[in-house]
């Protein structure tokens, strides 16, 4: 493999350490190793941990856990699946649909009388530049000219 390749996943390089890779692959994965300074340690750790594993000896269990396991999967009562899915009452729905309908009446009634049906009275620009002063609506007054000057 060229250097312009990128390196392979860490499961080829178990199935190269597993003998698990077919030649082709296998001789391209070994090239690609021998050059490659960041795959040569990962191989070189998974080698360890296998020669690692098996100097354990090896262990049987004195309880069949499948045992175990398909009793208590037959102790529970799963619920069958239903062949047809649960139609809507009109009781669980009526709720929802008055409500929408409610809220859209009123949206409509709202929106009509205060954007179409009422007069929108200007209010002078004093009022309307009282935002932008420096004292907060609330503040208390630093001289009387102060806010007395908002109101004419």
């Amino acid at each position: 493999m060229s250097s312009a390749e990128k390196c392979p996943r860490t499961e080829a390089i178990s199935a190269l350490v597993d003998d698990e890779l077919a030649e082709p692959a296998r001789h391209a994965l070994d090239a690609h190793v021998a050059g490659c300074a960041l795959c040569a340690p990962v191989l070189a750790e998974f080698r360890q941990l296998r020669t690692t594993f098996a100097a354990l000896p090896d262990v049987t269990p004195n309880v069949d856990f499948a045992f175990l396991v398909d009793r208590r999967i037959a102790a529970t009562d799963l619920p069958k699946p239903k062949s047809k899915p649960q139609r809507w009452r009109w009781w669980q729905i009526a709720p929802a649909t008055l409500g929408g309908a409610l809220s859209l009446s009123i949206g409509v009634y709202l929106g009509g009388t205060l954007m179409l049906g009422s007069q929108i009275t200007a209010q002078p620009a004093a009022l309307q530049m009282a935002a932008f002063t420096a004292i907060p609506p609330g503040a208390l007054c630093p001289a009387l000219q102060a806010c007395t000057s908002i109101g004419r």
